[in-house]
């Protein structure tokens, strides 16, 4: 069911950060300054640019590794980070960043500036995506210090995943569906549901999310609402809402997804808690 409505749809922010190793003393402390989610909209033959912008927080010199991967997530909670271009709406082979390898001064900052170069094409639609990876790397008198110690330690190493994401005009179909909904309640007696949200259309989008529980005569028991972050053509999220205290039986409960433009897309489904 599509529900020709409008709500508003409030923006957030999607981003990644991927560590490695044991959180134990990392050989590099960095920190991105800059939005971990660059998104634009450009046309085909367009070119942008931008900038990430990278601190040293310590008080010695750090060294950082910049190169770039693909990018996909589902509702189960795993991430990928394929090869760039390997994926069919990765943006990586439009995406270039000026530099391989930064060094930074202590407490200092280094920014890293990218131009993205859409092709002429036009069988281009809706959002393309890749990630620029900035990997803490070792510095010459780390390495050097390694080869001489006799010691073994573990070591860990601070990846930050900046999203490049570049939508084609006003182009792309968004589409929402809703699968897995499975309603629970706790020995407390708190009801919640949760189920799984999925782009299956062509362009990101930032969807809003609510529901609405109905008893069997139709009166309005629980509502819950919230907006995520960027999703992706093929990506999905796992949406869960606490609906309070309801009495055990049987209820209708809709779920709506505003995706930023008309229809706001909703589902209808019979649960029992």
């Amino acid at each position: 069911m599509r529900l020709r409505v409008r709500a508003p749809l409030l923006a957030a922010l999607a981003a990644l950060t991927a560590a490695t190793g044991a959180p134990t003393r990392a050989r590099a402390q960095l920190a991105v300054l800059t939005s971990l989610v660059e998104e634009r909209t450009a046309s085909p033959g367009d070119r942008y640019t931008g900038r990430i912008t990278v601190k040293n927080t310590t008080d010695q010199p750090q060294n950082a590794r910049i190169y770039q991967t693909d990018f996909r997530f589902a509702a189960d909670g795993s991430s990928h980070t394929d090869d760039p271009g390997s994926s069919p709406r990765s943006n990586a082979p439009w995406v270039h960043p000026q530099s391989t390898r930064i060094s930074i001064p202590p407490r200092g900052e280094v920014s890293v500036p990218y131009s993205v170069e859409v092709p002429q094409s036009d069988s281009l639609r809706g959002t393309y995506w890749s990630m620029i990876m900035i990997e803490g790397a070792q510095t010459p008198a780390e390495m050097n210090a390694k080869r001489g110690a006799a010691s073994v330690g573990v070591a860990s190493v601070m990846r930050y995943a900046v999203q490049v994401a570049t939508h084609i005009g006003s182009t792309g179909s968004r589409n929402a569906q809703f699968t897995d909904v499975e309603a629970s309640k706790t020995d407390k007696g708190v009801s919640s549901l949760d189920l799984t949200v999925v782009d299956t259309g062509e362009r990101g989008f930032r969807p809003v999310l609510w529901v609405e529980v109905y008893d069997a005569n139709g009166a309005l028991r629980a509502k819950g609402k919230q907006s995520r972050g960027l999703l992706y053509p093929g990506t999905s999220l796992r949406q869960h809402f606490d609906l309070g205290a309801l009495t055990r039986g049987t209820y209708k409960a809709v779920v709506f997804a505003d995706t930023g433009v008309e229809p706001v897309f909703a589902a209808q489904f019979t649960v029992v808690f």
